[in-house]
């Protein structure tokens, strides 16, 4: 059950004692969920923790008029920092949770997850490191949904996901899912960027030339 794979995306698995093991293995599962697939809706109660092995999830809000707007994604070696919230202290989940790719998922039942958190150091170590490292993303994600202008977060969005050499891997639609818009309202942004001179678009990829303009 727990496979090379999911201690190579979760180290922490492959530090617990024997009998937490044994538990871990009896009660977990493996789970496939498609492209697109929702997993957790707004005010759902948290049923246990989902562990992404492969893929990618997104977690979202709706606005009044039913527009999505992204707060994060989940990829390996991450969680949900609102779900292990919401499971720890048995809360309603405050977001929406998505397939945003093909996704293979580990999935721990909420009392099996809370048992092992109160018996192991590295499972407290791992809930902790979530609920710490996705608070400054949350933030900044929760500012960005304030700007009026969807050309600022656009230009937000780029400078976050740019490398040292200035490069962002992504298509537009992978953008706007980020975003939580269209992918033609994204492509309008960076064709102005790009007649602008600030931007080099090529398939699958955008160039930083200017990134000061985009500050």
């Amino acid at each position: 059950m727990i496979t090379p794979q999911i201690v190579a995306a979760y180290p922490f698995l492959g530090k617990l004692s024997a009998p937490s093991r044994r538990l871990l293995e009896k009660h977990a599962s493996v789970l496939s969920a498609m492209k697109g697939a929702d997993l957790l809706r707004k005010g759902d109660r948290i049923r246990g923790l989902y562990l992404v092995v492969s893929g990618r999830l997104r977690v979202f809000t709706l606005n009044h008029d039913g527009d999505e707007a992204a707060l994060y994604a989940i990829v390996p070696g991450e969680s949900c920092p609102l779900a292990m919230d919401a499971m720890l202290h048995e809360k309603l989940h405050q977001a929406w949770v998505a397939a945003d790719l093909p996704t293979k998922l580990l999935f721990i039942p909420a009392p099996i997850f809370r048992t092992l958190y109160e018996k192991e150091s590295t499972v407290r170590d791992f809930a902790l490191g979530v609920l710490a490292g996705r608070i400054s993303t949350l933030m900044d994600s929760l500012a960005e949904l304030s700007l009026d202008s969807i050309a600022d977060r656009v230009k937000n969005h780029l400078l976050r996901a740019a490398n040292e050499r200035g490069e962002i891997t992504a298509t537009h639609q992978e953008i706007a899912h980020a975003l939580g818009t269209a992918r033609e309202v994204v492509s309008r942004q960076i064709v102005r960027l790009r007649r602008a001179g600030v931007v080099r678009t090529r398939r699958g990829r955008i160039d930083l030339l200017d990134a000061r303009a985009l500050a």
